[in-house]
């Protein structure tokens, strides 16, 4: 697990590739549980644990359909267990960093310290995105830039139709 996780770490360091990533169906499902549960922790901060749970299980939704659509376009399904491993793995480890600014952005959300290290995190995870898309699809990093911004764009959008943030009202 140790070892796993010190790749998961290289990789959000763009010092590995998911490639390097041991192809088992036992990490698969521990990264599954893995991001579940730190999903689920992070999502809770600002809302019910039903409604945690639910965005939780349509995240899982729309990363496995992302790399299975990915990689069966660039006809390469065989990456299918390594790219998941490695958006699950990554995307986990930087909710677990994001936990703190999303904690006090839910207390005071006028937090400008806060609010920047959300959107450095933002940042940082679209570039790991595109680095894990890149060696998943063989393309050049700006195809992987734009090919990752729209996976994150699209998936917001997903999330932001089907969960609604509920808005104060003066």
């Amino acid at each position: 697990m140790y070892d796993y996780l010190a790749l998961i770490s290289n990789i959000c360091l763009f010092k590995k590739s998911p490639q390097d990533i041991t192809c088992s169906q036992t990490i698969l499902r521990w990264s599954l549980i893995g991001y579940a549960i730190i999903s689920f922790m992070l999502i809770q901060i600002s809302v019910d644990e039903l409604s945690a749970l639910l965005q939780v299980v349509v995240e899982l939704i729309i990363i496995l359909s992302f790399s299975s659509l990915a990689l069966t376009i660039a006809k390469k399904p065989q990456r299918f267990v390594q790219t998941t491993c490695a958006l699950l793995g990554t995307d986990a480890l930087i909710s677990l960093g994001a936990m703190p600014a999303v904690a006090t952005l839910s207390i005071n959300p006028n937090n400008a310290q806060s609010f920047l290290a959300m959107l450095g995190l933002m940042i940082w995870h679209w570039l790991i995105t595109a680095h894990i898309i890149r060696h998943a699809l063989s393309q050049s990093f700006s195809v992987a830039l734009g090919i990752a911004f729209l996976y994150i764009f699209s998936a917001y959008q997903i999330m932001g139709v089907l969960f609604p943030a509920i808005t104060p009202t003066n």
